[in-house]
């Protein structure tokens, strides 16, 4: 798996104030009811051992084992002013409209 990060989402990125000891990690939440689904969580939150990191365009970003289980495909973040973040894959937009939430107390 790979995950590319655009010039426009890498700028926007390092725009946050992240703290030295927290990064950037993007997560599922599986949510159900009368169907199942996967909504997705952008956010400068503290890494986990078992997170993945992935590094392009010079940011740092983690996915948890739930994300890399169920999508499995090369992915690429993506921003657009107004609209926010979208994760895209080969086969589906995964996510889009997304952003950043700082889950670190300070």
């Amino acid at each position: 798996m790979k995950l590319t990060i655009t010039d426009k989402a890498a700028e926007k990125l390092r725009s946050y104030d992240q703290p030295e000891d927290a990064a950037f990690k993007l997560t599922s939440v599986f949510s159900g009811g009368c169907s199942y689904t996967y909504n997705y969580d952008l956010a400068i939150d503290h890494k986990k051992e078992e997170d993945t990191k992935f590094e392009d365009n010079g940011i740092v970003l983690y996915l948890d084992k739930m994300t890399i289980s169920h999508i499995n495909e090369d992915l690429k973040l993506d921003y657009n002013e107004g609209q926010g973040f979208r994760l895209v894959g080969a086969s589906q937009i995964y996510t889009f409209r997304l952003d950043v939430k700082n889950k670190v107390k300070a």
